[in-house]
């Protein structure tokens, strides 16, 4: 073990305010950087560790490789390096919350237990992550309560955001990031309780279908309230790793959502090769969680093409411009929002221009749609014929009865007729003729269609 360093002793640019928590390698502690005053943890190595270059570089390998995984459940490490007195150290942000084991103690004191939603949120995201980190050829080996940390994100489903810590015993597939460090693969590197069965035969067969195994036995046991085995020692739950089944999940966790409990137990298939990937495993808790939700497709984070350890960075992007939590579905509901909308402005324009063109033309369109529908054109009116007289006598006076009749302008309508006048004999020559009906303006023709 390590010494324990004291409140005020400074490690580079670091002063050292309490120790947080002490692991198989190395120690946490709260500290400050100045002149910053900038909060911090700073984890260091153990003094056997840290005497051995291996271990170090391994060490030191976890810093370079995290600070180019970017994503918002990775805890971020700011910096690295030694101490004057040979002190190897990583500096990381500082989180504010309580780790999943002490959330599962805290429910069990009280007798209580995560919802299956709530598990399965917290499961998405870490599933998430891990495929992440996988896509970057890193395995964490080693996902447990302990190492999953809660911390309030009012964005994040549930209010809480898991962030994954401890990647000191991570395996790292990418020869350009091992730097030459080689691991035994006759090691057994884990927690017991959380370990694969290939991982429990040794390094050698560990790789990114163990942390499917792992984060399986974490689900189970938040579901049912206790690990997939228990037994005193470590050397029996290897052997129950190896060789035994774990109790179906359905018999210890009630009312389960459909799928819930098929999910856990192909996670925690011995054949790693029929293990669905972490990839496929984020996917089907996406598709549970929209379903039990009612809303859209979950946000998945976009795994990185690139090939180039220098460009190996992954970032949270939505794929379908939707979030999680209560606003699930809400930007494809508002597209039909706005589509219906315009439809129904639309819909008022063309009974405006309808009404418009009837009171003008005296005839209203249709509003039915029509593929490509010809222009509106008004009919051409032809002109007005000429009234009908009646006959005249030899004189030049009107005949007796009939009023003058001034032509019609052409109009977009049919004149009114005149009247037939009936045959009288004509008056004798030099009788006087009855005197003619003055024209008053209501005997004038009317002109329809057209306002003067």
């Amino acid at each position: 073990m390590s010494k324990t360093l004291q409140e005020g002793q400074r490690i580079g640019a670091y002063r050292i305010v309490r120790l947080l928590g002490q692991g198989g390698m190395g120690a946490v502690y709260e500290a400050r950087q100045e002149p910053l005053d900038r909060r911090v943890a700073l984890k260091t190595l153990h003094d056997e560790d840290a005497r051995n270059e291996d271990a170090v570089q391994r060490f030191f390998n976890e810093a370079r490789v995290l600070s180019r995984l970017e994503h918002p459940s990775i805890v971020q490490v700011s910096d690295f390096g030694r101490a004057e007195d040979g002190t190897a150290y990583l500096v990381m942000e500082f989180l504010r919350g309580s780790s999943l084991a002490r959330r599962l103690e805290d429910l069990q004191t009280r007798g209580e237990r995560l919802s299956a939603v709530t598990a399965l949120q917290l499961g998405w995201q870490i599933a998430d992550v891990l495929a992440v980190a996988h896509s970057q050829g890193i395995v964490h080996r080693d996902i447990k309560p302990d190492n999953l940390m809660l911390v309030a994100d009012p964005v994040a489903p549930g209010g809480e955001r898991v962030k994954i810590l401890d990647f000191g015993i991570a395996k790292l597939t990418r020869p350009e990031d091992r730097g030459g460090v080689k691991t035994d693969t006759q090691a057994v590197m884990g927690t017991p309780l959380y370990m694969s069965p290939e991982q429990c035969a040794g390094a050698g067969g560990v790789d990114a279908k163990s942390d499917v195994y792992s984060l399986g036995c974490v689900l189970y046991e938040v579901m049912a309230g206790r690990t997939p085995f228990v037994a005193d020692g470590a050397g029996r739950l290897i052997g129950m790793h190896l060789y035994q089944q774990p109790e179906p999940l359905s018999s210890r966790a009630a009312k389960l959502p459909t799928g819930v409990s098929d999910l856990v137990h192909r996670m925690l298939i011995k054949d790693k090769a029929q293990r669905p990937s972490m990839n496929d495993i984020a996917d089907d808790m996406g598709r549970m969680l929209s379903k039990l939700s009612g809303g859209g497709p979950v946000v998945r984070s976009r795994l990185p093409t690139s090939t180039d350890p220098n460009a190996t960075r992954a970032i949270v992007m939505p794929e379908n411009a939707s979030t999680l939590g209560g606003s699930l579905g809400q930007s494809s509901r508002r597209l039909r929002q706005r589509a219906l909308l315009a439809g129904a402005g639309g819909v008022v324009l063309l009974a405006l221009i309808s009404a418009l063109l009837y009171r003008h033309f005296g005839q209203p369109i249709s509003t039915a749609a029509k593929p490509n529908p010809p222009p509106i054109v008004a009919p051409p009116v032809p002109p007005a014929p000429d009234p009908v007289e009646p006959p005249r006598s030899l004189s030049s006076e009107p005949s007796p009865g009939v009023a003058a009749t001034p032509r019609s302008k052409p109009g977009p309508s049919k004149p009114i007729p005149s009247k037939p006048t009936p045959n009288k004999p004509a008056p004798s020559k030099g009788a006087p003729s009855p005197p003619s009906k003055p024209t008053t303006p209501s005997d004038k023709p009317k002109r329809i269609g057209y306002e003067d």
